[in-house]
């Protein structure tokens, strides 16, 4: 099953980010394998997903306030959207994050 575009919040910012490109999947891989819980690994795996709607902000992802808590739930949901962590049906959507493919991008 396809994933669905889901919002993203890291402080009081909030984008909805959509399904990953092939490329995006590529990039976030290594970043991924290197990981380990390590928060910069966390913030570029962020970045990656942010850049190709909304580049501004994530070049300045660094600026945000933001909790490890909510990083780990950002990552969470770009895995998902990536395929890297597997979702079962209707998962997003009972957690109310779950948005129309083609939902335009908003920022709190």
């Amino acid at each position: 099953m396809r994933p669905i575009s889901e919002r993203v919040t890291l402080g009081e910012k909030s984008w909805v980010i959509r399904p990953l490109t092939l490329g995006q999947v590529r990039e976030i891989e290594p970043a991924l394998m290197e990981s380990g819980g390590n928060i910069g690994s966390a913030m570029r795996i962020i970045e990656i997903a942010l850049r190709r709607d909304h580049a501004e902000d994530a070049a300045r992802l660094a600026e945000l306030e933001a909790t490890a808590p909510e990083i780990a739930a950002a990552m969470s949901v770009i895995l998902r959207l990536g395929g890297f962590i597997e979702t079962t049906p209707g998962e997003s959507q009972a957690a109310g994050t779950g948005m129309h493919s083609g939902v335009s991008s908003t920022a709190a």
